[in-house]
């Protein structure tokens, strides 16, 4: 860095002492021009006063002038034709027109004229200056030649002005250099020291100021560094938690199935206890149906996933294998981060789910059935008595509704199971809702002798046709299992808190011990206490657990054999 330091120093003395020069010579040849060409016009103004005009005899009047002035000046007159009547270093008669000549041509426009150009006859550069006496011109010339034997003179001088400032330079740029980098490399020398832990700060003394602001400078820095270096820390701690809290099972591997990075509840899948550094794979898992798709993974460098069974526990766990790039955790090759959720619950939902569609179906199949085999004996004309074709027209049209609540039940229930949040809500008065629903059961109340009363007020914000779908479900199935001249009460209440309460109270045939934990399931249907099953869809009561989950409820049953039921819906207010 030294070295550089002084070629640039030197090198920008050089530079600029070349340009000085050049700028010295020509400011001193505008300034020798200038000097001469007002001599040149002092000379022919004395001609001029001294001859009033062109002498009778101008080449001896030129030729007295000439020696008069000496400094080798040239005279040069000029008829108002372009003529040259007298010139004092070359034949008038030879000389061509000079009328063409840019001095002559100003000296006529504005009195006087000059130019510097090679001369046609003497073959140098020369200084012009013409005047119009009259309709002709005097000229008075000089060569330039006496200019550069003045530079060529002076130029020894300037040459050694030239080495000696360099030398000097060069001197100056070593010192100043020297005195720039010792505080320098004492700044490099702290530097140094601080990252081998030798000092807490980096600090240097100069006589530079400058040098003082980056010494200080390089110390908020350090302090900076020490900040970021705790930040980066406290982050990497925070990694280590959250990766070590998180419920999903974490690893990473190498090409050689060696386990770069595992989370604690990876640990638990596996069952392994302690810290065990940096273990192969194998140290955790034998199982083929891991290891196996796992080799092939890398094999194919595809990203995959799989589920395995554990059959310790009954969970289900899937496998997300997915690659990194080089260098991400491993020196060379390729890494894979394995990420292990337990998905038992999708696994369940998705056997409930192809449960659901098999009882649909087999629910779907029985009033087809009837209906199928009910409507081919009126087609045939097998059944002709009157009574007995609206006996099975009676039976037709009650399969059909039968399959029309199954079909408008599973409809909601489906549509139940697509929502977390129901986006078309307004206030609702429960108790108006639940004296609609009695209404709409009138007729089912009639027909089983059963008394409804409603008391009590409630309101939320809700689906009114949920909240009707909710009442429509719970009183339809307290008339259901109710007996004859039994009763149904709704009994609504909001606390001061705003917590709501819906309770649907029967008289009927109760619930066995067994099956109050099935009722909510679909399909399930309870027995009387005949054995029979009553008439229904067995979607109603699981309607209700999905409304009441839907709004972050929860629901309660009590129920006595022979006494009757009581089911509770509460919503936080």
């Amino acid at each position: 860095m030294k070295k550089r330091i002084v070629l640039l120093i030197v090198c920008v003395t050089v530079v600029a002492q070349v340009i000085t020069m050049a700028a010295a010579v020509n400011s001193f040849k505008n300034t020798y021009q200038a000097n001469m060409t007002a001599f040149l016009k002092g000379n022919i103004n004395a001609i001029e006063l001294g001859e009033h005009g062109l002498p009778d005899d101008p080449q001896a009047a030129a030729v007295q002038y000439a020696k008069a002035f000496g400094q080798n000046i040239r005279v040069t007159m000029i008829g108002s034709d372009g003529t040259v009547l007298a010139d004092t270093q070359a034949d008038p008669a030879a000389l061509g027109n000079h009328n063409d000549r840019s001095e002559v041509i100003q000296a006529r426009a504005d009195g006087f004229g000059t130019a510097v150009r090679m001369s046609e006859s003497v073959g140098e550069d020369t200084l012009y200056a013409a005047k119009a006496v009259g309709d002709s011109v005097i000229r008075l010339s000089m060569p330039m030649a006496s200019m550069a034997r003045f530079v060529n003179q002076a130029l020894p001088v300037m040459i050694l002005a030239f080495v000696i400032l360099t030398v000097v330079a060069s001197v100056f740029a070593g010192m100043l250099a020297k005195g720039v980098l010792a505080p320098m490399e004492k700044l490099h020398d702290s530097i140094q020291n601080y990252m081998n832990g030798k000092i807490d700060e980096i600090r240097i003394e100069s006589k530079y100021v400058e040098l003082d602001d980056i010494s200080q400078a390089f110390a908020g820095l350090t302090d900076k560094l020490k900040r970021y270096i705790a930040q980066a820390k406290l982050e990497n701690k925070k990694s280590a938690v959250i990766l070590d809290n998180i419920q999903e099972g974490l690893l990473v591997l190498d090409e050689d199935r060696n386990v770069l990075l595992i989370n604690s509840a990876a640990r638990a899948i596996f069952g392994a206890r302690g810290d065990i550094g940096m273990a192969n794979l194998l140290h955790f898992t034998h199982a083929p149906e891991i290891t196996r798709p796992i080799d092939k993974a890398f094999d194919e460098r595809k990203t995959t996933s799989f589920d395995v069974p554990d059959t310790k526990t009954g969970k289900t766990y899937r496998y997300y294998l997915s690659f990194v790039s080089p260098g991400t955790f491993a020196e060379r090759g390729d890494g894979i981060l394995v990420l292990i959720m337990d998905v038992s619950d999708t696994v369940y939902s998705e056997q409930i789910r192809r449960g659901f569609a098999a009882n649909v179906s087999h629910e779907l199949k029985t009033p087809l059935t009837s209906i199928n085999g009910y409507a081919q004996l009126l087609e045939n004309g097998m059944v002709q008595d009157e009574r007995d074709i609206q006996k099975y027209a009676h039976r037709i049209t009650r399969e059909a509704d039968r399959l029309m609540g199954l079909i408008n039940d599973t409809l909601a229930l489906s549509e139940l199971d697509d929502i977390s949040i129901d986006e078309v809500t307004e206030p609702v008065a429960i108790h108006d809702v639940a004296r609609d629903v009695q209404c709409v059961l009138a007729q089912n109340l009639q027909e089983k002798g059963v008394t409804m009363t409603v008391t009590g007020e409630a309101a939320m914000v809700a689906n009114k046709n949920r909240v009707r779908a909710l009442l429509l479900n719970l009183c339809d199935n307290a008339i259901k299992y109710n007996r004859a001249g039994g009763s149904v009460d709704v009994v609504l209440s909001e606390t001061e808190g705003g917590e709501i309460s819906i309770t649907v109270r029967d008289t009927g045939i109760g619930i066995p011990e067994g099956e109050k934990d099935r009722v909510f399931e679909r399909f399930y249907r309870a027995k009387n206490a005949g054995g029979a099953t009553i008439d229904g869809t067995g979607l109603g009561l699981a309607i209700v657990k999905h409304i009441v989950q839907l709004y972050g409820g929860h629901i309660t049953l009590d129920s006595t054999e022979s006494v009757g039921s009581e089911i509770t819906v509460r919503f936080r207010g």
